[in-house]
This record gives structure tokens, sequence and C-alpha cells, in this order.
């Protein structure tokens, strides 16, 4: 299991030790963190930056998003390059989530009603269960990938829809398949 953990840089002033025990509870499961760049990188580094180590990092964070399985953020302190991380998740289909303690809860995020997001706030007294609960969560409601085959005659169709219903393909025949399961009474799921 791969997962890629985020947190506010300029929060570690006052999470710190937060972000720390995350990281250790994330080693403790036995999983592949693909980055620490939260406990190695300090504010003073990134004013430091060239704009084009700026656009190396942008990529390299994409590429770690893209990489994982889950996406972990700790977002208890408000960060404008953490939301962008987790819609650049979400928009990867990505399950994410995200962690803060107490009355420090993202109220935009709370808006949103997924089985790919959860929002739990965590204590760290029982922090590993907590997170051994989340990823089991999320492995759970994964999308699956599924290669197949279709003819030319096909594809010009799926083409054609992508093109003029603005439906992406993938999401056009997501949505057959469903139609087909509720009209399926023997089906049980």
């Amino acid at each position: 299991m791969k997962i890629y953990f985020t947190a506010s840089i300029s929060g570690k002033e006052k999470y710190l030790s937060n972000y720390k025990m995350i990281i250790e509870a994330l080693k403790n499961l036995d999983v592949q963190i693909l980055s620490n760049h939260v406990l190695i990188t300090d504010r003073e580094d990134i004013e430091k930056v060239s704009p084009e180590d700026e656009r190396k990092f942008y990529d390299k964070v994409n590429e770690w998003i893209n990489q994982s399985d889950i996406v972990i953020a700790e977002v208890s302190h408000q960060s404008t390059s953490v939301g962008h991380e987790i819609t650049h998740a979400f928009s990867k289909n990505k399950p994410v989530i995200l962690l803060h303690v107490e009355d420090k809860s993202p109220i935009l995020f709370k808006g949103i009603k997924s089985d790919r997001l959860q929002l739990i706030e965590y204590h760290v007294e029982d922090l590993e269960s907590q997170l051994k609960k989340a990823i089991n969560f999320a492995s759970d409601n994964q999308d699956t990938r599924f290669n197949f085959f279709i003819s030319p005659e096909h594809q010009n169709y799926l083409d054609w829809i992508a093109k003029h219903r603005k439906i992406p393909r993938s999401v056009f025949l997501r949505r057959l398949i469903e139609e087909h399961m509720e009209d399926n009474p023997d089906y049980k799921g």
C-alpha cells in the first residue's frame, strides 16, 4: 500500500510533533510512505527555491499523488497548497483521508459527500488504530482498473460521446453498468 502524506509546512511550528506521530503510525502499519518532504522542508527552504526547482517539485508532488493508493493529509492548519494536493488527488479518483485535531476541521471539505473522503478528528492516544480503520475503509472503496478490448466502431462511438456530450468515456461506461445493475432484479450486490 502506497501512501502520499502531506501537511502544511507553515503549520510545522504548531503541529510538527503531530506530523511525526502520523508518519510513525503509518510506518507501524507497514505501508510505503512516498514522501517525507513535509518533515524535511522549512518555509525558508521554499523561499530560496528557483522557479525551475519549483516546477520540478510541483511535478514530483503530482507524481507522488499519481503513484499513491491513498492520500493522507493533516489539515489542522489551513494551507492552499495542501488544498490543491487534495483536489488533485480527487481528480485522480484517489481515496483521501483528512486528519485534524479537535476544533480544527476544515469547513470546505465538510461539504463533500463521497466514499473517497474521510474527515477524521484524531487523538494522539489512538492515532494508529484510527489510521488503520481509515486505511482499511479507503482500500475497500478503491476503484479497480479493468482493461478490455473493443472494436474500432465502439472506440469511435466512445470518442464521439466524449467530444459531443462532454462525458469521459469511463464515466459513460460506468453509468451504463450502474443502469444495468439497477434494472437487474437478480443482482444482489
